[in-house]
């Protein structure tokens, strides 16, 4: 029977942090229609999985060399010899627990470890008919979400004898780091690091009320040259970090910009607001994790580029870049939305898309979350509610992935 090759597909990225907050690696999640109802890559799909996933390894290079990519292969995948695609230097071949371990899986597995590749055992649920593969294991993931913690340290007892990593999977709640880590683990997976601390007594600072002033004059159509010098000119961390992500490679200026004056002649007025509004994003960042950054660049180019599809009308794609790039903001700030919304310079009948979940805008959020997650459930049911061609989406996502990596790795450094 021929194999039914996908007009679309989507992949999204989750990261894996040690218990401090630091980036391990990201698992890439393969989903293909029409009906999305497994992360299997099927032979039809794999050409195009690979050029997507190749893509993406090759934008995360310069990042980090020692960040992994963890990508699922199917028991035919294995065998074919689908991991060959990508670089056994970063690759985490994981094997789903349902693959079962026959003597043709297992010299398989052990010819790609000895070629370089980390071999993982997904969604582990300690089945004793596992043991050959559990002991080429270099890394055992548990799905945490839903289980309680004698629950969890069950499946632990079966493989303390085992020396592999333990990643927990689905962390939704910081709390569970230090239970899971007395059973073991060491890397985590998850949004858990996505979602506010909001602390009592919290107040909104000095300094980051002086960035939202630059956003606010950033916004007002009426700014003009001078008045944006003046406003970036007086805060020396905006100047800093614009001058230095303006003079990195990722524009490549033959040229050194020296001012912010030689900045809006180079660039004109229109992009660098664009640029200065990412700026200031990273600024208003502090402490939290580069991740939540990279989210919601991306969650900004990805309406950008859904307005430039046709995908959202009524509004530029401008607007609708800001949108995304500040719904992250509550989290940044460790603030309830709430007390955050009056000061973002966003108009008022989009500004609702942040607090209101029957608003269109709010949908829109709600659609990337599902790309974030990796629900092509909910992501199907939003195209279909909200008039969307699933391909333009999926296609949109990995654009604004890769361009967010990009851009991360340069205003972050």
């Amino acid at each position: 029977m021929k194999l039914k090759i996908y007009d679309h597909f989507f992949v999204a990225r989750q990261p894996i942090f040690y218990d401090q907050g630091q980036i391990w690696g990201y698992e890439l999640l393969f989903r293909s229609g029409p009906n999305y109802e497994t992360a299997s890559i099927t032979d039809g799909d794999m050409a195009t999985f690979s050029v997507a996933t190749s893509g993406f390894i090759r934008s995360q290079e310069d990042l980090d060399l020692n960040n992994k990519i963890c990508v699922n292969f199917t028991e035919q995948l294995l065998l074919q010899g689908a991991p060959h695609g990508l670089p056994s230097t970063v690759t985490v071949i994981e094997v789903l627990e349902d693959v079962i371990p026959s003597r043709n899986i297992i010299e398989k597995l052990i010819e790609y470890k000895q070629e370089g590749y980390l071999i993982a055992i997904d969604d582990f649920e300690a089945k004793i008919e596992l043991k050959d593969l559990i002991g080429l294991a270099d890394i055992i993931k548990v799905d945490v979400l839903n289980k309680s913690i004698p629950e969890i340290e069950r499946i632990c007892s079966t493989i303390d004898n085992h020396k592999a990593i333990r990643i927990a999977e689905k962390v939704e709640d910081s709390e569970l780091i230090q239970p899971l880590k007395k059973l073991g683990f060491s890397l985590f997976q998850g949004f858990y690091f996505a979602k506010p601390e909001l602390l009592s007594g919290r107040t909104i600072g000095t300094t980051d009320i002086s960035k939202f002033r630059v956003l606010e004059t950033v916004e007002d159509p009426s700014t003009t040259t001078d008045t944006i010098e003046s406003v970036i000119s007086a805060d020396p961390s905006i100047t800093y970090r614009l001058l230095r992500f303006l003079n990195s490679a990722a524009f490549g200026f033959s040229i050194k910009i020296a001012s912010i004056r030689h900045a809006v002649t180079l660039l004109g007025l229109k992009r660098l607001k664009n640029w200065l509004r990412m700026v200031v994003l990273s600024d208003l960042l502090g402490n939290k994790s580069s991740e939540i950054y990279f989210m919601a660049l991306n969650r900004g180019k990805m309406l950008e580029e859904m307005v430039n599809e046709d995908l959202i009308k009524d509004v530029s794609a401008e607007t609708m870049f800001l949108f995304g790039l500040l719904s992250l903001i509550d989290t940044m700030m460790d603030t309830p939305i709430e007390e955050l919304i009056d000061r973002l310079p966003v108009p008022d009948q989009i500004k609702v898309g942040y607090v209101d979940k029957r608003s269109r805008y709010n949908a829109y959020l709600t659609l990337l979350e599902a790309l974030e997650h990796s629900a092509p459930e909910i992501f199907q049911q939003l195209c279909c509610d909200l008039g969307f061609e699933p391909k333009l989406v999926a296609e949109a996502y990995l654009r604004s992935i890769v361009w967010a990596n990009q851009m991360t790795k340069h205003l972050m450094q």
